[in-house]
């Protein structure tokens, strides 16, 4: 049953290992490291579990890790023919707008489909055109999560970009989505930031995750960064609770100058 439980989230964020911060140069390098640790990851799940299941992020995190994927994959051997059609990619995050529309987040796997990704391995949200309301779409999404998504609910890596308001996926500071549990997807309503209805995984779902890797830089992400790196605070920044059995922070020196020291 879905409940709004600031505090349950707050002690799960907590009882899971703290975020390990690295600290790179510029973004694109930041995505270039998580990108091929990410490969590395997907890599040894196919060999030890027979698929990969990743949840991709937008944003400009988003779009870094866009351009160094298809590359990391290759390198780690996933190649059609030799594992890339066991990777499975869904977006933790997406705006209920129609398929074409420019806000999408999943048209940056577009890469990681012409390197090879079999299009049904692609689990889109249903948009406007597809169905009748963004609760409907969130509904279809978890259905297709139980039906194909990891057999034990274990996403293997998720990617998370990083709001400047210390949001992660569709979950805003102060809204009634960001603390919901007892469900893995969830329809946001009135979203502080445009479009206004989306689609976005709970914390329930990073929670489980076997690695969790949040990628921002800027030196307009740095007060975030401070409290995403702080006390689990779903309310105050959800960010803080983003966390998975592995957490990494990749940053540009920049983002990184607010981490706690």
């Amino acid at each position: 049953m879905t409940a709004v439980d600031a505090g349950s989230v707050n002690a799960a964020a907590a009882a899971l290992p703290a975020p390990t911060a690295v600290v790179h140069d510029t973004l694109a390098e930041a995505a270039a490291v998580a990108a091929a640790q990410t490969a590395r990851l997907l890599a040894d799940a196919v060999a030890d579990r027979g698929a990969a299941h990743l949840s991709l992020t937008g944003g400009s995190g988003g779009e870094a890790l866009a351009a160094a994927l298809p590359g990391a994959l290759a390198a780690a051997g996933l190649i059609p023919g030799a594992g890339l059609d066991r990777l499975h990619l869904w977006e933790g995050d997406e705006r209920f707008v129609a398929a074409d529309d420019a806000d999408r987040n999943d048209l940056l796997a577009a890469g990681l489909v012409s390197a090879g990704v079999p299009e049904a391995n692609v689990h889109r949200l249903r948009g406007p055109e597809r169905t009748e309301s963004v609760d409907a779409s969130a509904a279809a999404l978890a259905e297709e999560l139980r039906e194909h998504g990891p057999a034990d609910g274990r996403f293997d890596v998720i990617h998370l970009g990083l709001g400047p308001d210390a949001h992660v996926c569709s979950l805003f500071p102060g809204h009634p989505a960001a603390p919901a549990t007892g469900t893995d997807v969830i329809a946001v309503h009135d979203s502080p930031k445009p479009p206004p209805e989306r689609v976005s995984f709970s914390f329930d779902v990073l929670h489980r995750a076997r690695h969790v890797m949040v990628v921002a830089g800027g030196a307009g992400k740095a007060e975030a960064v401070a409290k995403g790196l702080g006390t689990p605070d779903v309310v105050a920044a959800p960010a803080s609770c983003a966390r998975g059995e592995v957490t990494f922070w990749h940053l540009d020196r920049a983002a990184a100058a607010g981490a706690p020291t």
